[in-house]
C-alpha cells in the first residue's frame, strides 16, 4: 500500500473539513505543505499548529510561484462549493486542478476530490451509483457542473502530464469537529437545537455517509490506485442510510421525537455510490453511521447525556 510517511506532501483544502483532518491525521507523519490563501488573521499560525508548513498562493488564480515542485504526493482537496458564477466555477473547480497538476507535475501520484453530486439522477432513490454510472447532476447551482469539468481537466491534465491520478468522488462527509460541520453535523444540530429535522419536499432522502475517520484511513489506499489514464473510486460509506431513520435514531438518543418538516429548499441529491470498487482497495469501513451519529453528538452536544440504545 502506498504510504505518505516521511514523504513531502502538498494539500490544499486545509481550512475545510476533510482537508483539516487528513492534515491532522498525518501531518507529524511527513513533511506537509499546506497551499492557501491564508488571508484571515492567525491562519498560518493555525496550520503551524497542525504541524503543517503553509506555503501562501492561489492554485486557481494566483502565483505558485511560492510553491515548491518537488512534492511526493499532491492531495487536492480544495473546492468552490458555492461558485457565485459558472465561470467562478469553472476556474475555481476546473482549471485551478489543472494548473495544480501542471506546478507539480513530477509527483508520484495526484489526488484530486471530486464529487457524487456529478451523477445524473436515477429514478429510484435506492440506485447505487457505480463509477460508470451516467453522468450530469445539477446539485448546487454551478457546483456539480464545473466539479464534472474539474474531472474532466484532471483527467486531460493526467495523460497530458503522463501523472498518475486518481479521482475520488465524495459523499456525504461528518464526524469532525470542525466549526462549519458536515450536512449531517449541520442538520444534528438543528435538531437539538429546535427539535425540527428537514425531509425533501417529496420522497426520501437516501444517502452513503463516510465519517471523516475513514476519509482519512483511505488516503493512502486511494494514492494507491492512482495511475494513466486517472482512476476513478467513490469515498463513501458501506451502509445506505435513509435521513429520515438517521434522525428517528438520533431521537433516540437524546430522547426526543424530531418533527420533520418538508422543505422545498432541502432537495438534496439521492445518491448512495456503489461501495465494491473503494472496499476492494481499502476493506470494509470501520465507523458504522449509528456509532458515528452518536459520536457526533457526543463530540457537538457534550451537555447531552445520550441514551443507550441497542
Amino acid at each position: 500500500m502506498t504510504t505518505i510517511e516521511g514523504k513531502k506532501v502538498l494539500i490544499t483544502g486545509l481550512t475545510g473539513r476533510i482537508g483539516q483532518a487528513i492534515a491532522t491525521r498525518f501531518a507529524s507523519s511527513c513533511e506537509m505543505w499546506g497551499l492557501a490563501r491564508y488571508g484571515r488573521t492567525g491562519s498560518k499560525d493555525e496550520a503551524r499548529a497542525l504541524g503543517v508548513i503553509p506555503v501562501q498562493g492561489d492554485f486557481a488564480r494566483g502565483s505558485l510561484d511560492q510553491v515548491p515542485t518537488d512534492f511526493d504526493y499532491v492531495l487536492h482537496i480544495a473546492a468552490d462549493v458555492m461558485p457565485p458564477t459558472s465561470e467562478d466555477g469553472m476556474v475555481d473547480n476546473s482549471d485551478g486542478a489543472a494548473r495544480l497538476m501542471k506546478h507539480c507535475r513530477d509527483a508520484k501520484a495526484f489526488l484530486h476530490v471530486s464529487a457524487t453530486g456529478i451523477y445524473r439522477q436515477h429514478d429510484d432513490p435506492h440506485h447505487l451509483y457505480a463509477e460508470d454510472a451516467d453522468l450530469g447532476g445539477f446539485y448546487g447551482g454551478h457546483y456539480a457542473p464545473t466539479k464534472l469539468a474539474g474531472e474532466g481537466a484532471v483527467r486531460a491534465a493526467c495523460l497530458i502530464l503522463e501523472l498518475p491520478t486518481v479521482i475520488c468522488r465524495q459523499n456525504v462527509q461528518y464526524g469532525g469537529g470542525h466549526e462549519s460541520g458536515g450536512l449531517i453535523d449541520r442538520f444534528l444540530d438543528i435538531f437539538v437545537e429546535t427539535g425540527e429535522a428537514y425531509l425533501p419536499p417529496e420522497g426520501p432522502l437516501v444517502i452513503g455517509p463516510i465519517h471523516e475517520d475513514d476519509i482519512c484511513d483511505i488516503v493512502e489506499p486511494s494514492l494507491g490506485i492512482a495511475s494513466v489514464p486517472a482512476g476513478i473510486v467513490n469515498w463513501s460509506g458501506d451502509e445506505m442510510v435513509d435521513w429520515q431513520e438517521l434522525f428517528e435514531y438520533a431521537g433516540e438518543l437524546i430522547g426526543r421525537r424530531p418533527n420533520f418538516i418538508r422543505k422545498p429548499e432541502f432537495a438534496f441529491p439521492n445518491c448512495m455510490p456503489d461501495p465494491a470498487k473503494r472496499r476492494s482497495i481499502t476493506g470494509s469501513l470501520k465507523v458504522r453511521w449509528k456509532d458515528g451519529v452518536r459520536r457526533s453528538l457526543e463530540m457537538r452536544h457534550s451537555e447531552l447525556r445520550l441514551n443507550d440504545v441497542s
